[in-house]
């Protein structure tokens, strides 16, 4: 596993700091999720990230995903602001498509990848409360849970939807 981002809780300031703000566009943190695998990461801003909340956007380019799945220590919500996200579940073998202008939520320890298959970029807004990461969730570099992949016609066969 990653190392913890030297931010988390800790931006725009301490837990000592806390203070009302403006977060403006030009200074919030941007950053690659993960960055030790650019190819598979998705490009992120940094909203706040405070010792009860992790807010921020994402942005998924046409025909890209961030893998491996991550997994939070908090409940997790999206909300696609432009373009389409489908949402894969590899522990029950979940895949939901989430529009422009609808939202999904992610329990805390819920796996999830996220795949751009449109041919527009996709931008979504999150939010994990109370923490993104701690001991038992870190950031991810792997994923080592069960996987379950359900084909079509096996489903079919086996009586599924």
């Amino acid at each position: 596993m990653a190392n913890t981002p030297e931010w988390l809780c800790k931006y725009p300031f301490s837990r000592e700091e806390k203070r009302p703000c403006v977060m403006k566009q030009s200074e919030l943190k941007q950053f690659l999720y993960t960055e030790e695998f650019p190819e598979t990461s998705d490009l992120n801003w940094l909203i706040a990230s405070t010792d009860s909340m992790t807010v921020g956007e994402y942005q998924l380019s046409p025909g890209s995903h961030f893998s491996p799945a991550d997994v939070h220590a908090g409940d997790e919500i999206y909300y696609v602001l432009k373009g389409q996200v489908t949402m894969f579940q590899p522990a029950a073998g979940q895949v939901m498509v989430v529009d422009q202008g609808e939202g999904i939520l992610m329990p805390k320890g819920c796996p999830h990848i996220g795949y751009n298959f449109g041919e527009t970029e996709a931008l979504m807004l999150y939010m994990i409360a109370p923490k993104a990461w701690d001991d038992e969730h870190a950031v991810p570099l792997d994923y080592t849970g069960d996987m379950k992949v359900y084909k079509y016609k096996e489903r079919y066969e086996e009586g599924g939807v």
